[in-house]
């Protein structure tokens, strides 16, 4: 007890139990003076070894799809030898893959590097400046009712306490496709497609011309910056009407390369908290929609640059 004590004072919760230190002392007591590991006349490990190590480690480089059953095979040893191998030898873990909405080509990337090396002279040029003279527009759909998410119906409760209940919904059949145009203070215009219509050039290069344009030089009065605009590379956003409007709206357009989610912001910082302030509510017209993120969202909304201005 008392080797265990001083043992326990000089590692911790590594020490070894009570059980296994009397063990150790029986066996010094009986003339054992070391604690290696003695020779032996049990069977020598034949699965474990350093060739089937390597050669495991060799085959999974070479396939990284390989089984477990597969390199057993290979290697002529049981799943069980092999599971320890590649967990506790080779200290592999097989992930899931990451679904990506397109496995980009050397062009795409050369073309995606080529656009932002663009962006960023721009800003190392004009600085903060540019950055708010920059307008992006991007779709998103709208459900008539949608329903609160589990995390935000969490209430404070003690662990002997039960745990609150609620049946789930699932989001409404109807729903309307909303049309936002933003920059760094916030939505500058929400289009709300009715009518069964569809987004085509004409529709778009219409919306620009009228509703947008006016919100836009009512800023530009404000600001004085020539407005820097920034649209993904849809068919109605690249049509040669749309393309026309644009050069007698005087709007720099910005390079957009193919396949670039990451250039437009608004999956990130805006349609999310835009569906979070619409849990549980339920717009069956788009009027009410309409006013919300027209007036209001745009006036409680205006700090969605301070993480970008916050940024080295």
């Amino acid at each position: 007890a008392e080797i265990h004590h001083r043992l326990q004072q000089q590692h911790g919760e590594e020490c070894l139990s009570w059980t296994r230190v009397f063990e150790w002392c029986v066996c010094f007591r009986e003339g054992r003076e070391r604690v290696e590991n003695e020779p032996h006349d049990r069977r020598p490990r034949t699965s474990i070894t350093k060739p089937n190590i390597d050669c495991g480690d060799a085959l999974i480089r070479e396939n990284r799809r390989i089984t477990m059953k597969e390199l057993g095979a290979m290697l002529s040893i049981s799943v069980g030898s092999v599971e320890d191998i590649v967990k506790y030898h080779l200290y592999y873990r097989k992930v899931n893959v990451l679904w990506v909405p397109r496995t980009l080509t050397k062009v795409n990337k050369m073309v995606h590097m080529q656009a932002t090396s663009c962006l960023l002279q721009q800003f190392q040029d004009e600085g903060d400046a540019f950055l708010k003279s920059i307008v992006t527009t991007d779709e998103t759909w709208v459900h008539y009712c949608i329903p609160k998410s589990q995390q935000s119906s969490c209430e404070w409760r003690h662990t002997n306490s039960p745990k609150p209940k609620i049946a789930p919904r699932s989001r409404s059949a109807g729903k309307v496709m909303a049309t936002f145009f933003w920059d760094w203070q916030g939505v500058i215009h929400v289009d709300f497609l009715t009518d069964a219509r569809t987004v085509n050039a004409a529709y778009y290069s219409d919306l620009l011309a009228t509703d947008v344009k006016e919100k836009i030089r009512s800023k530009q009065k404000i600001g004085g910056k020539r407005v820097a605009f920034l649209q993904g590379n849809a068919r109605p956003h690249e049509a040669k009407t749309t393309m026309e409007n644009l050069r007698k709206l005087k709007w720099n357009l910005l390079t957009y390369p193919p396949y670039s989610p990451d250039l437009a912001q608004s999956d990130l910082c805006l349609f999310g908290r835009i569906k979070s302030d619409l849990q549980g509510m339920c717009l069956w017209t788009t009027t009410p929609s309409s006013r919300l993120f027209g007036s209001g969202y745009a006036a409680n909304h205006k700090t969605l640059g301070g993480g970008i201005g916050m940024l080295p």
